[in-house]
This record gives C-alpha cells, structure tokens and sequence, in this order.
C-alpha cells in the first residue's frame, strides 16, 4: 500500500495510526537524504544518508524508486519491502507521487492512497505547524498544485480531516483490496478442486 500527499497532507501521521490500528501493516521505511527533523530516529522514520551514500544505492539497483523532492533525494531501498512480505504483511510506504507512479509501474497490484486536507487553510496551518520557514511553506505549496495535478491517477481518494476516520478509511481500503477476487485465485482454484473430485449425493 502507497500513501501519497502533498507535504503537510498527513501521511506520516495516518501511517502511524494504521500501523497501531492494523497488525496486519508494517512501513517500509524510505530513505532521504534530507536533515532529520526534532524527534525523528534513523531506521525508524527514515534512513537518513548522505548523498554520496543514497547515488550509490541507486547505482547498485537497490532502490525499488527513488525521486528528488525540495532539493532532497527520496528512495525506498528493496530489502526494505522485502523484509515486510517475507513476514507476511502488507508494506505501506509513505512516498511522494513520482515514487508512487514509479512504484505502480514495477507492481501493478500496489494499491495507491492519495491524502488530501479538507482545504487550504488546514494544509497551510499543518506546515506552519511543524516549524516550515514561510519560504518553505511557499515551496510546497507550490509543490502541492503540480502533485494534486496527477491525484486522479491513483485507486483511492481519503480525506484527511479527522485522523482516526482517515485511518480508519485506509484500513477498510485494504480490506476491500484483499476481498478482491484476483487477489483470491487460489482459494477459488482450490475449492473447484474440491468440487471435481467430490462425489455430491443429493
């Protein structure tokens, strides 16, 4: 699962909340070469590396996408999803929308989740929020017209007005998702399995 927002849409905040809510989720985490932010632990939030560092992943293939965003590099490293299904569970990764097409692309069957605020004032309320310099909450607003451009690409639109209805949508996406039959093909070849080889006496 791809959540996708423009910056201060809130998907650090609804991943975090569906990873409480759901066992059935784990992030895969991202890696950036931005500074970290007050409260955020490497490994956790993000990997945080150096440019250096984050050209090479890229030039060995061990990203499964990567894109610059505010002058910073972004990238999901392989191992990080694969760690996630080897366990069994859903990966949900909180990436821009160039990362999101790109991780569409590669797995058709990822599910993507575009976050929208219920309007402007909250988005620009939730940068100011987190400390954003007036020149940078200029940048990502200007950031946010080209990114809501391209939200009708992705499977699902939540609005991201109260937090716990947010996650709570994105939750019963997933529950959705995993009904579908496509996604079943197994069970329903198995029990057809079981019908021609059953002998049914009414």
């Amino acid at each position: 699962m791809v959540i996708s927002a423009p910056s201060g849409g809130g998907k650090t905040v609804v991943r975090s909340g569906l990873l409480k809510l759901d066992k059935r989720f784990a992030f895969s985490v991202t890696c950036t070469t931005r500074s970290r932010r007050t409260g955020e632990i490497d490994g956790r939030d993000y990997y945080f590396v150096t440019v250096e560092q984050f050209r090479r992943l890229r030039k060995e293939g061990k990203l499964l996408e990567w894109a610059t965003v505010h002058g910073n590099y972004y990238g999901t490293p392989v191992q990080s999803v694969v760690r996630v299904l080897e366990k069994g569970r859903i990966p949900v990764m909180t990436i821009d929308v160039k990362g999101a097409h790109s991780v569409k692309r590669l797995f058709p069957e990822a599910v993507t989740v575009f976050l929208l605020p219920p309007d402007l004032k909250t988005l620009v309320q939730r940068l100011r929020g987190r400390g954003e310099a007036p020149e940078n909450v200029s940048v990502r607003l200007e950031t946010a017209r080209s990114e809501i451009k391209v939200a009708a690409r992705f499977d699902y639109l939540v609005i991201n007005d109260k937090l716990k209805e947010a996650v709570h949508e994105v939750a019963a996406i997933a529950d959705l998702e995993t009904r579908k039959t496509g996604r079943n093909l197994d069970k329903v070849k198995d029990f057809g399995s079981q019908l021609s080889k059953a002998k049914i006496k009414l």
